[in-house]
């Protein structure tokens, strides 16, 4: 079976002609035609029945299918169906095709696992990514449905207004729809890849969910026992092995990268600082820190305040 996907280069915004959402009951149905833009369905309720590229497609309420530029697409059934459409175009934005699933869910794996590892201060995420979407996917999870469906009925009220740059905001709340979508799906199929996996490399996973979010306490190997039950220096090969980094190493990088946000943007004493990223100890936190940026907490800030009154 091959899992179709279409990457979209985020460095663009998709120019949205029409997003909107209508109810069509029998004797309607779907017209014969190749579209010279992508569209995207959302079915609320009722059932849809169409043909694309000679495949029958049958959607349900829930459902979310993107009709291709490349392919006739027909109703071959009328029926009573309420629905989103979004009618775009998108000038960075291609098929992926994955031969097997193992591929699909590795591909997607990957750059989950890249985002979570991310530093959250800096422009690193900022260009160059990719969304992937879901050719067909059913959105399984309820807050996630209800989250699309209100970003759609946004999209569709910035469309009305007409006001200046209307259009901009338009492609915002639907590229937005779209991450949803994405990341709904995505976790799915991740979560599908992960559990196939070995406990140890689960593990991982929730390992670092809990240091970026707990990077603040005092975590000791002893600590991460007591949490996730195993052996520290086994949980540290694991986590070496699937992030090429230790456990500790990684923590002190989130730990920094905290730190040096505070150091730019809050009047805090160093100490503090060090203390409010998990470093009770100022010259321990001072030593880590020159060690991860290659300046100490207080020359970082005297650059920063430079860079501020020169206007960088």
């Amino acid at each position: 079976m091959v899992y179709m996907f279409y990457r979209i280069n985020l460095q663009y915004l998709p120019s949205v002609r029409l997003a909107d959402s209508v109810v069509i009951e029998p004797p309607y149905v779907h017209r014969r035609r190749k579209a010279d833009e992508y569209i995207v369905y959302l079915i609320k309720k009722g059932v849809m029945y169409l043909e694309e590229n000679g495949e029958t497609v049958t959607l349900q309420p829930g459902d979310m299918y993107v009709l291709d530029p490349r392919y006739i697409h027909v109703g071959v059934k009328a029926s009573w169906c309420e629905y989103f459409y979004v009618h775009f175009r998108h000038p960075d934005m291609e098929p992926l095709e994955e031969e097997t699933e193992k591929g699909l869910q590795k591909l997607l794996l990957g750059n989950r696992q890249a985002s979570v590892q991310s530093d959250i201060f800096s422009y690193e995420k900022c260009e160059g990514q990719s969304l992937y979407l879901p050719k067909s996917y059913h959105i399984h999870d309820y807050s996630s449905l209800v989250k699309v469906t209100e970003l759609l009925n946004e999209a569709m009220e910035r469309n009305i207004t007409q006001l200046e740059n209307y259009k901009i905001l338009l492609a915002c709340k639907v590229l937005e729809a779209f991450v949803e979508i994405s990341r709904s799906c995505v976790t799915e199929e991740t979560v599908a890849y992960v559990e196939k996996q070995p406990r140890s490399y689960r593990n991982v996973q929730e390992l670092l969910n809990y240091l970026n979010r707990e990077y603040a306490a005092d975590i000791t190997g002893q600590s991460l026992e007591k949490e996730f039950g195993g052996n520290f220096d086994y949980m540290n090969r694991t986590f070496k092995k699937v992030t090429g980094q230790t456990i500790f190493k990684y923590l002190n990088r989130v730990r920094i990268n905290h730190a040096k946000a505070l150091i730019l943007n809050s009047p805090l004493k160093m100490s503090r600082i060090g203390e409010s990223v998990g470093f009770p100890d100022e010259y321990y936190f001072s030593r880590v820190f020159k060690k991860y940026t290659g300046k100490s907490p207080t020359e970082y800030a005297r650059e920063g305040m430079n860079g501020r009154k020169n206007g960088k």
